[in-house]
């Protein structure tokens, strides 16, 4: 008789089933007996290496020292522990804001590296090699590929910016967002539309109220960075909101002024000396990188596209070259068209021998 998981099965009807000799089921059964054995004996052993390798300060074990004395893949020692038999409990990160920047950084790159698609087995896995219960490892995972503000995260950026915190420090702590300006933005916006706070009064700024803004905003605003000007302000107009003023900024930063002549000659100037690093030309023109940028780009539109020449323009520029003007001086006496398209210009007017029609 054979016994399987403590059922006796006749040696003759198992030889029937399969249609092989009993002495060669005996040795299959005994090999697939061994190979259980050997599981079981692998599975107390990374156990018992991944107890003895956990790190009190980083919450988890070093599976990558449990592979070398093991030899085996790291999935495969995920899959030998056992955690009835370890001496380790898995932590309870049920918000994001739990997690260190280390661990999140860890659960990234411990998830792509290792699979492609995770199914829920992974997550066991992966549960078991950051030392937390799965459904934190999913939801922690789901906010780093998909990232958006909750309640909690916004409570505690809150605490963090109360505290003076920078926002690069704070995108350090919680790097769950792909850049800066996306963690700030959704931030705000979550702050913009929460229901559950009280909306803000509406706030009828006079013209002299209006004016001490704008002055603030001239002397404390830096392009990206509306900070200072806010705790000016807030100092300045103690009875009104934070919202409220933190509005009327942007509304006043928020316009705009028209691209000049001017500002493409020095943005242009800057490309051809530092490349598009539009972060490095927006500090030298004392503004943002996206208009920095837009100047750029609107520089290259008027190259592409046919230039229109009044006749008092083209006049001008006649003058200009009877007298010998630079194309810089002809642009700004024209007033209206850059130096490279009065360039442009004068070299046609030359060629075409029409520089004297006026």
């Amino acid at each position: 008789m054979y016994q399987k998981d403590n059922l006796p099965v006749p040696w003759i009807d198992m030889t029937k089933r399969f249609e092989i000799s009993q002495e060669s089921m005996e040795q299959a059964l005994a090999a697939d007996d061994a190979r259980l054995q050997k599981k079981i004996e692998q599975s107390i052993r990374v156990t018992q290496l991944a107890d003895q390798s956990y790190n009190e300060e980083h919450g988890r074990c070093d599976w990558d020292s449990v592979v070398r004395d093991m030899d085996i893949p790291l999935v495969e020692c995920l899959q030998l522990f056992d955690a009835s038999l370890s001496t380790v409990s898995a932590r309870s990160l049920p918000n994001v804001t739990n997690w260190a920047a280390d661990d999140l950084s860890t659960l990234k790159s411990f998830v792509t590296e290792q699979f492609g698609a995770v199914t829920a087995d992974d997550w066991l896995l992966v549960g078991v090699y950051m030392n937390v219960e799965q459904k934190d490892c999913f939801m922690a995972h789901s906010m780093c590929s998909f990232p958006q503000m909750s309640a909690v995260l916004h409570e505690a950026i809150t605490q963090h910016r109360n505290a003076n915190m920078e926002w690069k420090d704070i995108f350090e702590k919680y790097p769950i967002f792909s850049r800066i300006g996306g963690l700030r933005n959704a931030y705000y916006q979550f702050k913009e539309f929460d229901d559950s706070k009280p909306k803000a009064i509406h706030i009828e700024w006079t013209d002299a109220d209006t004016c001490r803004i704008q002055e603030l905003v001239q002397t404390y605003y830096k392009p990206g960075n509306k900070r200072e000007v806010l705790i000016q302000a807030q100092k300045a107009f103690p009875d009104i909101s934070q919202e409220s003023i933190l509005g009327k900024i942007k509304q006043i930063t928020s316009k705009v002024p028209d691209i000049t002549s001017d500002d493409i000659d020095r943005v242009k100037k800057l490309v051809y000396a530092y490349g598009k690093d539009w972060a490095r030309i927006g500090q030298e023109i004392n503004d943002t990188p996206r208009r920095a940028e837009r100047i750029w780009t609107q520089h290259r539109e008027q190259q592409k596209a046919p230039q229109t020449w009044s006749e008092d323009e083209l006049n001008t520029l006649r003058r200009c070259i009877h007298d010998g003007v630079e194309m810089a001086e002809a642009s700004r006496l024209i007033g209206t068209k850059t130096r490279d398209a009065c360039n442009a210009k004068m070299l046609l007017l030359k060629s075409t021998g029409k520089q004297h029609n006026y």
